[in-house]
């Protein structure tokens, strides 16, 4: 018997949760749809945000890696900018690459 699983979709609700750190002051509707077309549904969503990868496409990259987003919560001054925030925020933000980012986080575990 074959089954059939739908896509993967982001609610506009699962943005809401997140706030700005979802949205990034945008419309949620848009990034509820940056979140689906990068294929993740609302639990996945949840997971990258809640160690505030903001951006799908950053998410996308590390997860192709083989990366888990609990593995990128641990917080590094590595990379650009002059502060400290979790290995995920930094690829989100364009500091570490997702090489760089998959890599420490394997030395963080």
């Amino acid at each position: 018997m074959k089954v059939h699983h739908p896509p993967a979709r982001t609610s506009v609700e699962t943005i809401r949760r997140y706030g700005e750190l979802a949205d990034r002051g945008g419309d949620p509707d848009e990034a509820a749809e940056a979140w689906t077309d990068a294929g993740f549904d609302d639990a996945m969503t949840a997971r990258w945000l809640e160690v505030r990868c903001h951006d799908p496409k950053a998410a996308r990259a590390l997860a192709d890696l083989g990366v888990a987003p609990e593995q990128l919560g641990g917080r590094t001054r590595d990379g650009g900018g002059d502060y400290r925030d979790t290995i995920a925020h930094k690829v989100a933000n364009g500091d570490l690459t997702p090489r760089q980012g998959a890599v420490r986080s394997m030395s963080s575990r």
